[in-house]
C-alpha cells in the first residue's frame, strides 16, 4: 500500500525522521505496518504515529522497576502485569491503538478482534505512562483522556523522568466518570495501588539518573 512504502518500518529508516512522525492512514494500512515495523507505532484520529525520542536510561529503568515492584506487590493469582507492546482497546473507538508503558489486569483478559488474531485488550484496572520530552504532551493530552473511557480502568500512574521524582495518580472516584488526582514528591511518599497495597516512591525512582528539567 502507498503509505507503508511511505513509512519507515526499520529503525535505521525510522532515525532519518524527526522525534515525532504522524502520517495519515487508513487503520488496514496501520495493521499491515504492525506486522513488519520494528518498533512501537500507534493509532490515532486517522494517523499512524511514531515517537522515536532517544530512549533514556532513566525511561527505561523507570518502566522496568514499575513493573518488577507491582509483580511484588500484586497476587499474580489474581493480576496480571504487561510491558509496552500489549494493544488497548478504546470503547467507543473502533480505530484507536495505544500502548501504555505497563498494564494491569484483574483476572482474564477480555480481546476485542482487531483482524485475524490481532487483538486488543480491553479491561486494564491500572495503567502507567513514563513520561518522555517527545510523548509528555499526547500522553497527558488526548490519549489519558481516551484512557478514561475504559469502563474497567481504575488508575492511572503517570512518572517523571525531568527534574525531580514525581508519580501522578489518577484514580476513578466511586466506579464513575470522576476521576480524582494526587501527585506524590516527597521520597517517602506512599503511593496506594489498586487498594492492593502502597509503592513507595523511593522505591519506583531507586538509583535512577533523572533529566535535567527541559
Amino acid at each position: 500500500m502507498e503509505v507503508a512504502v511511505k513509512f519507515p518500518t526499520t529503525l535505521a529508516e525510522r532515525f532519518e525522521y524527526e522525534e515525532v512522525l504522524r502520517v495519515p492512514a487508513s487503520f488496514e494500512e496501520f495493521l499491515d505496518l504492525l506486522l513488519t515495523c520494528e518498533y512501537r507505532i500507534e493509532y490515532d484520529n486517522g494517523e499512524i504515529i511514531s515517537f522515536m525520542g532517544f530512549g533514556t536510561e532513566a525511561h527505561e529503568k523507570l518502566t522496568m522497576q514499575i513493573g518488577h515492584l507491582l509483580i511484588q506487590l500484586l497476587n499474580q493469582d489474581l493480576f496480571s502485569v504487561y510491558g509496552s507492546n500489549l494493544a488497548l482497546h478504546i470503547p467507543g473507538f473502533k480505530y484507536r491503538y495505544y500502548n501504555a508503558d505497563c498494564a494491569v489486569v484483574k483476572g482474564a483478559s477480555e480481546k476485542v478482534t482487531l483482524r485475524g488474531s490481532m487483538a486488543s485488550t480491553a479491561n486494564p484496572v491500572l495503567l502507567v505512562e513514563v513520561l518522555s520530552p517527545s510523548t509528555e504532551n499526547f500522553d497527558l493530552g488526548r490519549k489519558l483522556n481516551n484512557y478514561f473511557k475504559i469502563p474497567s480502568l481504575q488508575q492511572v500512574l503517570i512518572l517523571e523522568t525531568e527534574g525531580e521524582a514525581a508519580v501522578q495518580s489518577y484514580t476513578r472516584h466511586n466506579g464513575g466518570d470522576e476521576w480524582l488526582r494526587r501527585n506524590f514528591t516527597s521520597p517517602t511518599d506512599e503511593i496506594p495501588v489498586l487498594n492492593e497495597g502502597k509503592l513507595l516512591l523511593s522505591n519506583i525512582y531507586k538509583n535512577v539518573n533523572l533529566l535535567p528539567a527541559s
